[in-house]
This record gives structure tokens, C-alpha cells and sequence, in this order.
């Protein structure tokens, strides 16, 4: 396990928000962090305990920044932009990709025909109940996982938090390719929670100047030196 000095990490992290704020104009700033009687109760909420570097990064770190902001609504903890889902099932074990994708794929060749009905009526309620299935076959697929980022065009960065893949951080490309990948690191394991946010910070600390970002977006394009969460689909 790796040993990270959250202290550190909470400094470097001020400094490259308060970097980014003075070049915008806006002043940014980190959410706060969470008291540890806050964490408990969104565990206690969910259902389980979050994997220590998470827990420790919401304690010492922040509440938000890179991550999805973990907040209470109406007396009620969710990640902000979140998706009723993502807060349904972090408890249940995170399934096997391969025997949830299957299932998922089995499915989908059952979807009801308009073809084969003479009721408009009848197909209509055969294809509700077919989709409300879909649905719940494609939500199966992330459970017991809690969502660490949206990254545009459909695609989510995910956080494990129960089952044999726990604390491991996977991507959700189902938008474009329907797979769900491990973001794996440098020794092609997949990368934990630690290891995907320090490795991030690491590539971002540098990119002071929007040249050096886009010089740096070309190399990882071509594969070199291509930071963690930007190994969407090398798995």
C-alpha cells in the first residue's frame, strides 16, 4: 500500500487551484474538507465504508476538486451532478465486467419487435417492461461503485468501493464502445484511488501555460508519458 502524505497533497492541491484561479480571474477554491463525523454519516448512508486513501482525501483534502464534490441535499449525502443511480447501490459488490457485459449483451437480443405484434398497444407494453429491464442491467453493471468525474461526451471515471475490485478506479466508456475499463498504472495493475489522484496532480502541477497543455495533451495522444486517467481504453 502505497504511503502518501495527505498534508502535502492538500498543499500542492491550494496551490495549483489558487494557480488556476488568478489566471482565470475567479479566484478558485478548494470545496472544504469533511469532518470525520460528516464521512461516517454519508458511509452510514450508503452503506459502506469508502476505501482509506478516498476516505483520507475527503478528510484532509477536500470534499470536491478533482473528484465530485460530496455534499449534503436536503438532509441527504450525494456527489454533486450525480445520477440517482450512483447513489443507489455502492454497497452491492461490483460485478464481473465480463459476466455483467454478457448478460447485458443477452438481453439486448430479446428487445420486442414492432414487427412481431399486431397491437401497436401490445408491443408498446412488452418494449416498457423490455427497457425498464435494459436499465436495470445496464445500472447493474456499476454498482457498488461511487463516481469520481465526469469526463465529458458520456464518459465517467469510477471509483470502486465494494467487492474483490474494491478501491481500484475504473472508467466508463459505455457511450461509445459499451466497455467498462480499468485505469491501470504504471506496473499495469489497476491504479487505486492514491494512485490515480497523485499521478493526475503530478502531470498537472507543470502545464502552467496553455502551450505547455497542449504540447503535453499531444504526447499522451501519442502515448508518451500518458498520465493514469487518460489510459481510457489501454485495458
Amino acid at each position: 500500500m502505497q504511503t502518501v502524505n495527505w498534508s502535502d497533497v492538500r498543499e500542492r492541491t491550494i496551490a495549483l487551484y489558487a494557480r488556476r484561479g488568478s489566471r482565470a480571474g475567479t479566484g478558485a477554491v478548494l470545496p472544504p474538507v469533511l469532518s470525520e463525523a460528516q464521512l461516517h454519516q454519508a458511509e452510514e448512508q450508503f452503506g459502506v465504508v469508502f476505501p482509506d486513501d478516498y476516505r483520507q482525501y475527503l478528510l484532509q483534502v477536500s470534499a470536491g476538486g478533482r473528484v465530485r464534490t460530496l455534499q449534503v441535499d436536503q438532509g441527504r449525502w450525494r456527489w454533486d451532478g450525480d445520477r440517482v443511480t450512483d447513489r443507489a447501490t455502492p454497497h452491492v459488490p461490483f460485478p464481473d465486467h465480463d459476466t455483467a457485459l454478457a448478460a447485458s449483451e443477452d438481453l439486448w437480443l430479446t428487445e420486442p419487435q414492432l414487427g412481431d405484434y399486431t397491437s401497436a398497444e401490445a408491443y408498446q407494453a412488452d418494449h416498457h417492461a423490455w427497457s425498464q429491464s435494459a436499465d436495470a442491467a445496464e445500472c447493474a453493471r456499476t454498482s457498488g461503485t461511487v463516481p469520481l468525474s465526469d469526463d465529458g461526451c458520456g464518459f465517467h471515471t469510477l471509483l470502486v468501493v465494494s467487492g474483490p475490485m474494491r478501491s481500484a478506479v475504473w472508467f466508463d466508456g459505455r457511450a461509445s464502445c459499451d466497455r467498462l475499463n480499468p485505469l491501470l498504472n504504471d506496473d499495469g495493475q489497476p491504479a487505486t484511488f492514491a494512485e490515480w489522484y497523485l499521478d493526475w496532480l503530478t502531470h498537472e502541477e507543470p502545464l502552467t501555460t496553455p502551450e505547455l497543455r497542449r504540447a503535453a495533451r499531444q504526447r499522451w495522444q501519442k502515448g508518451t508519458d500518458k498520465p493514469i486517467w487518460f489510459r481510457w481504453f489501454d485495458s
